[in-house]
């Protein structure tokens, strides 16, 4: 990974963290209505700003750490823990993958220099294939995870 273009890109990422985050949170819900249902409500946020902060800046913070830290091995504990507990809850595959492109889609909106956009590229491939690894290890033999 390049490391000036990555120290870049994490500071950019920081920047626009509460952007994304509400945008990404709102498009989640618009496709998944269902995730509504998993948030734990408080009377001072609405469903948006709490999918934002329990869901989108977490990934948001992974990704930066990624970043700064030059370590793609950081997301594998945080996506294990994530395919062990999130299920419970009805935070399916589908779920957490949309987040992950949809959040990228919005990182791309940026005006990023061309190395950022390969160090953003990388990262969301090692995202989502850390993603399809860890289900498919899950998943019986009989229920394939979609690629």
């Amino acid at each position: 990974m390049d490391e000036i273009a990555a120290t870049q890109l994490a500071r950019r990422v920081e920047e626009h963290r509460q952007a994304i985050a509400e945008r990404v949170a709102s498009r989640l819900l618009r496709a998944f209505p269902e995730l509504a249902h998993t948030l734990r409500l408080e009377e001072n946020y609405s469903p948006v700003e709490r999918m934002a902060e329990v869901a989108v800046r977490p990934l948001s913070d992974l990704i930066r750490a990624m970043l700064l830290f030059d370590a793609l091995e950081i997301a594998e504990t945080e996506l294990r823990w994530a395919r062990g507990v999130l299920p419970r809850w009805g935070v399916s595959y589908e779920h957490t993958t949309a987040m992950i492109r949809w959040y990228f889609e919005e990182l791309s909106r940026l005006p990023l220099a061309s190395e950022e956009r390969a160090v953003a590229g990388e990262i969301e491939r090692h995202l989502l294939s850390l993603m399809v690894r860890l289900y498919r290890t899950a998943e019986s033999s009989s229920r394939t995870v979609p690629v």
